[in-house]
């Protein structure tokens, strides 16, 4: 196993290092994974999305936000990391009339085929480390306020496995500032410790305070605040530009910058970058964001709402 990959896997799997790109030994966590973005336009923007989110993967970002939904929506994004590793999110949204947004989604995180060895190096074969987390959740809006509740269950798997329960819950504000504003809250990964063997860790807890504002026609910027429990606090920030080429087209670029990476990873890092194309119901997007000496992570969505 190379240097890179090797750095890679521990930073990314659960019990075997820190977490993904944290900045100081503030405490440990499992299911490292539960910190990758969902979709590569909110990727694209610096993970600010928290009050961003208006398509399935809100389910993630905040549930709150699946109020936003106007009827169905389904989501797909896959990431390409070191050699075999990869990312996959899948989640779709549904509204059911006055009573609120109901929404599912699934997170996989594969860490490729690793050669497995005894104490005195002898070849034992390979595993391949994977982690899962499946979620349904429920969004309703209320006059002033949206407040939305998801459930989870996770499953890591190194060699052993463990799983538990977590819950995330979120809070959107209605359009502010004649619709030109956005305020949000949550709360994600509460709950549930994974244990192998006699190590029991909890999840990656963190709270986030984000906002979005619409700078002019097209034009959007937002921010979120993290505080996690396991590591120092981290700021979000991201912008998208949008047009309209032709009736049913729909163009954007992006960029965002996240603190969390900031010190962890020599090279460039803590950037993202991204773009779009939509037509009517399908939108396509892609980003990319350095690693630093560990290469760039690729990510592409494809979204409908419909």
């Amino acid at each position: 196993m190379n240097a890179r990959r090797a750095a890679f896997l521990l930073l990314l799997l659960p019990g075997l290092g820190r977490g993904a790109f944290e900045a100081s030994d503030r405490g440990t966590s499992s299911a490292a994974f539960l910190k990758l973005p969902a979709g590569a336009r909110a990727a694209a923007m610096g993970d600010a999305y928290t009050a961003v989110a208006d398509d399935a993967a809100a389910l993630y970002w905040n549930p709150a936000a699946l109020t936003r939904l106007e009827r169905r929506s389904a989501t797909f994004m896959h990431a390409v990391y070191l050699d075999s590793s990869y990312y996959d999110y899948a989640a779709y949204g549904q509204r059911l009339g006055p009573a609120g947004v109901l929404g599912a989604g699934v997170q996989h995180l594969s860490a490729g085929s690793i050669p497995e060895t005894d104490a005195a190096n002898a070849d034992l074969g390979s595993f391949t480390p994977r982690d899962l987390a499946a979620a349904a959740g429920y969004g309703l809006a209320f006059d002033r306020l949206a407040l939305g509740l998801a459930v989870k269950y996770v499953r890591s798997e190194i060699v052993g496995s463990a799983q538990t329960v977590a819950a995330d819950v979120g809070i959107l504000s209605p359009p502010l500032r004649e619709g030109r504003l956005r305020l949000a809250a949550t709360a994600s990964n509460l709950g549930g410790r994974l244990k192998f063997e006699s190590q029991s860790e909890s999840l990656p807890q963190v709270m986030r305070l984000g906002g979005a504002y619409r700078l002019r026609e097209g034009w959007l910027a937002a921010a979120d605040i993290g505080l996690p429990r396991d590591d120092a606090p981290f700021i979000a920030a991201g912008t998208e530009y949008a047009l309209a080429p032709a009736r049913g087209w729909r163009l954007a670029g992006r960029a965002g910058f996240n603190s969390r990476t900031l010190d962890d990873v020599e090279g460039l890092n803590a950037v993202a970058f991204g773009a779009g194309i939509g037509f009517n119901a399908l939108a396509v997007d892609y980003s990319v964001s350095p690693m630093g000496g560990l290469g760039p992570a690729h990510r592409i969505s494809l979204t409908l709402n419909f």
